[in-house]
């Protein structure tokens, strides 16, 4: 809720309901104003019509009688003002004596009264009638187009505020998806596409990242080709040079060959990680059982397994796994210290597998570096045949397998490294 509330979405709609609020309420007093203005101008020109009308009735003929159905009424004294009349009607009254007076040229006495029903007294002032008073009825305080003003001005706000929301979320929902998508760029093998979708230049914005996404692509295809192209044209003349080698038998053969087989090993890294494992099939399998193959032609170097939880299935990409267990392992011997254990156990989201050595691990400022391609830490892990692809091969295949690799120096001391596997992910 909090990230709602903090979200550009949520502060453009508050915003457009602050000044769509703001203005509707600000047109509704404007026009509430001016329709009662209007009103009771309209008031005050019949009062004063007929007050006038009177007033000549009388001059003309003074005995005259007004008729009982019209509702009014002449007295000769004044009449008593009553304590008890609404603030409303007050208000009413004041401004009802504004216009009559402007209506009439002159100052007009008014007094209202509640009993024995709601009228209005108003104070003759022709010589003929001076001191006698006319009683109408009280026009009613408010107009019935009050309601439908509010109900106009509600469905004016409710159609604006709707299309602007409409509006909002058209500029917000790609935005959103850009920012999803920008978040697996350096995190995921492979990124889509977005939809041209949002306004001129929310849609232009998607047209760029796509552009770039498209680069990206290419570049990767690049790299990918240009790295497989280097390491297969590579394993021809290295085959012939380990063929000239044993034929030759000299001296220093046994030197060269252990060269030429750093070189293969090189050459195999560059394959591996230049293919990745995408178009391998996934198998489920034990976990355990799995490590115990994997580590059987190593148990003679001092490589032992632990599995701390039976049955622990997992979907994996078999031959890839088992490429990246090789590489640790041989990390390990290589640059370790034995004992080197293998442990299977279970974690909060799937199966982890983890090579333990007890070597002198590596400097905590260093393990981002470490999975750097290309990259060497030759000041406590240097070695022949090695071309800083080792973890970066583990880490992209457990990537793949959509889990992590995971790099420490334990407490007791050693180095370890961690593939957290997740359980039952489609891969």
């Amino acid at each position: 809720m909090r990230r709602f509330a903090d979200s550009l979405y949520a502060r453009l709609a508050l915003v457009l309901l602050v000044a769509l609020g703001a203005s509707y309420g600000a047109m509704y007093f404007l026009f509430l104003a001016h329709l009662e203005d209007t009103r009771n101008n309209n008031i005050a020109r019949f009062v004063a019509q007929r007050v006038q009308l009177i007033e000549e009735l009388l001059e003309s003929r003074p005995d005259a009688k007004l008729p009982p159905l019209s509702g009014l009424h002449i007295a000769g004294t004044s009449p008593a003002v009553e304590d008890k009349i609404p603030a409303r009607t007050l208000r009413f009254v004041a401004q009802l004596r504004g216009h009559l007076a402007a209506e009439m040229g002159r100052e007009v006495e008014l007094v209202p009264v509640t009993r024995p029903a709601a009228g209005l007294w108003i104070r003759l002032r022709r010589p003929s009638t001076a001191g006698q008073w006319l009683l109408m009825p009280m026009p009613p305080p408010h107009s019935s187009r009050g309601a439908s003003l509010r109900l106009a001005m509600l469905v004016g706000f409710a159609v604006f505020f709707a299309g602007g929301m409409i509006l909002l979320w058209q500029i917000q929902r790609p935005l959103k998806r850009l920012g999803r998508a920008l978040e697996t760029v350096g995190h995921s093998p492979s990124l889509d596409k977005l939809p041209r979708a949002g306004v001129g230049e929310i849609r232009i914005l998607g047209e760029r990242y796509n552009d770039m996404v498209e680069r990206l692509h290419r570049y990767e295809e690049d790299r990918t080709t240009m790295l497989a192209g280097v390491a297969h044209d590579l394993r021809s003349p290295i085959t012939r040079l380990r063929l000239l080698l044993e034929l030759g038998q000299g001296s220093r053969s046994a030197e060269m060959l252990q060269n030429i087989d750093d070189i293969e090993r090189i050459t195999e890294q560059f394959l591996v990680y230049a293919r990745g494992s995408d178009d391998e099939p996934v198998e489920e399998r034990d976990a355990g059982l799995f490590v115990e193959e994997v580590i059987a032609p190593y148990r003679e170097q001092g490589v032992t397994s632990l599995c701390e939880h039976e049955g622990l299935s997992v979907a994996v990409r078999a031959n890839s796994l088992r490429r990246t267990l090789i590489n640790l392992i041989e990390n390990a011997i290589e640059y370790g210290r034995p004992p080197v254990v293998v442990r299977v156990s279970r974690w909060s989201g799937g199966v982890a597998i983890a090579v333990k050595d007890a070597g002198e691990g590596i400097d905590p400022g260093q393990m981002a570096q470490a999975l750097r391609p290309f990259s060497r830490l030759d000041s406590s892990r240097s070695g022949k045949g090695h071309c800083g692809l080792g973890l970066v091969i583990a880490a992209k295949i457990a990537e793949e397998h959509h889990g992590r690799l995971q790099l420490g120096n334990p407490a007791g001391g050693g180095f370890v490294a961690e593939i957290l596997l997740p359980a039952g992910q489609n891969i």
